[in-house]
């Protein structure tokens, strides 16, 4: 249907809405309506006629979404929902425990995906100043706006080790322990096998993360 139409159709439509619209008249309506709310698409055809309204039917998306338009008389009372072709409106995202973990807590200034949070990042308060501790140290993995509350899904895992950071390499064998200084090749949280070379000798070893920094070479590893 012609969009110059629409304007013809709607003049039309009130008095025959006292007699009830044709289901061309109705898609008119709701077409006219989608139109003017800048969302494309229509109604599919056929569209079942409406009955009689003393009025204009008002139309309205359902529940905020246009792939559903809401028709609603005043007089006499009665509603009738149109399915459209317009796509359906993603449902808002609810907040999660995660989320809401370390709410209140901004950034003072703006910092790229990647970077890490330093202490001078993060906006001081009542309410957020207990996660700062959590918060320090860890990297990014999108870019955030100061003003911007960090949340728990903008956060890279948070890695014991981190791949070209230093680690302190632990050798035992028998009563014998050795720390030597290491470069992590891979990130690595509590309990990974990663890849880690020796600052001293050049050598590739496999080592166990077990705690932050730290890598222990087992027996059997190679």
């Amino acid at each position: 249907m012609s969009v110059r139409l629409l304007p013809l159709l709607l003049l039309l439509a009130a008095p025959a809405a006292a007699q009830g619209l044709s289901g061309a008249e109705t898609a008119a309506l709701v077409a006219a309506a989608m139109a003017r709310a800048g969302v494309p698409g229509a109604p599919p055809v056929p569209v079942r006629a409406l009955p009689p309204c003393s009025h204009t039917p008002h139309v309205e998306a359902l529940n905020g979404s246009w792939s559903t338009a809401e028709l609603r008389c005043d007089a006499p009372a009665w509603k009738r929902a149109l399915r459209t072709s317009a796509p359906a409106s993603p449902a808002p995202r609810a907040p999660d425990a995660a989320d809401a973990a370390f709410a209140g807590v901004a950034l003072i200034r703006p910092l790229a995906r990647g970077s890490v949070i330093a202490a001078e990042d993060l906006a001081s308060g009542p309410e957020s100043a207990r996660w700062h501790a959590d918060l320090i140290g860890r990297r990014l993995k999108v870019a955030l706006a100061p003003g911007q509350p960090v949340l728990p899904r903008h956060l890279e895992p948070d890695w014991l080790v981190t791949r070209g950071g230093p680690v302190a390499l632990r050798v035992a064998a028998g009563p014998i322990e050795v720390l030597a200084p290491a470069e992590a090749l891979e990130d690595g949280a509590l309990g990974d096998l990663v890849e880690v070379r020796n600052l001293s000798s050049g050598a590739t070893l496999r080592a166990t993360v077990t705690a932050r920094n730290l890598a222990e070479v087992r027996p059997n590893m190679r």
